[in-house]
């Protein structure tokens, strides 16, 4: 006897969450050979993020909805979330023959990762609907290839980073933490950032690896040992993230304010969810042309 298929399950693997990436802090060292900075930093993963989703096509097409679609660059090869699956179909010798959608909700150019984040709900999408394991050399030589923040993104799981951002520790025991995001809406080129930036000295190998991060009040002794060394040289060009960090500094229930990543996006460290919500609601009211969101970290897309 004939039935109708359930289609539920090929619904939902034929989705992914771009999670965006925070950084807690980020210590930055001199460039090397490679013309990539030396990096230390704690990174996390929020429950708020970019929407894509796949559906089977004669060929490859990429769609953009979002209130940041319009953004995006036009062309497929300055496009992230294209090159990476032009580079899966190269490797797995396929034809991409499907669309995907991309539903930007991340800011452009924001310090949260959302190309990268983009690019590597690309390659989990894609390796799910082809059957390929995302952990195969191949697949993560490509990552690395597109950006120092994709193989980190691939995952989206707390993390030590260090080298240039391929070096990434996953750290199981990270508390979640209730954060509030708040973006001036001005965007910030992250190499005109790295540009203005002059390391006194390397980064210090500091293992940080072995840090107490296993619950809100030692993630929040850690981090206030730390800092993002590209606070000055994001606030030298866009002054404005001056005014957000003192804006959410001084919110009830803020326990650390910080810019993520090469900004200008900064983030909130709340006592619980309910403070993070008001905070965002008072803040909103005063400063109506800000993005903000809370959200939670803690997301795991694997």
């Amino acid at each position: 006897m004939g039935g109708v298929a359930d289609t539920t399950s090929d619904t939902a693997a034929r989705r992914e969450l771009a999670a965006a990436k925070i950084n807690l802090f980020l210590h930055v060292g001199s460039r090397g050979t490679d013309g990539y900075h030396a990096l230390e930093s704690l990174v996390v993963f929020s429950a708020f993020g970019d929407h894509l989703q796949l559906a089977p096509s004669d060929s490859f097409e990429l769609a953009r909805t979002g209130p940041y679609a319009i953004e995006l660059p036009d062309r497929s090869d300055e496009d992230l979330t294209a090159r990476a699956v032009a580079g899966l179909a190269a490797i797995c010798g396929r034809a991409s023959a499907f669309k995907i959608t991309l539903e930007k909700n991340i800011p452009v150019a924001a310090g949260l990762g959302g190309g990268s984040a983009d690019a590597a709900a690309a390659i989990r999408l894609v390796c799910r609907e082809w059957g390929v394991d995302p952990d195969d050399p191949r697949v993560l030589a490509l990552a690395e290839g597109l950006g120092a923040d994709v193989p980190m993104c691939l995952h989206s799981r707390p993390a030590w980073i260090a080298g240039a951002g391929e070096q990434v520790t996953p750290v199981s025991n990270c508390a979640d933490l209730d954060l509030l995001l708040v973006n001036p809406r001005v965007p910030l080129s992250t190499a005109q950032v790295f540009g203005a930036y002059a390391p006194a000295d390397p980064v210090v190998d500091s293992d940080l690896a072995s840090a107490d991060v296993a619950t809100p009040a030692s993630v929040l002794a850690f981090l206030g040992r730390q800092s993002n060394d590209l606070t000055g040289p994001a606030q030298g060009l866009c002054p404005v993230i001056s005014d957000v960090l003192e804006t959410l500094a001084h919110a009830r229930g803020c326990q650390l304010a910080r810019m993520s990543g090469s900004g200008p996006t900064c983030f909130a460290i709340f006592d619980n969810e309910e403070a993070c919500k008001a905070a965002a609601r008072d803040i909103g009211a005063r400063h109506p042309d800000w993005w903000m969101r809370s959200t939670r970290t803690g997301h795991s897309t694997r």
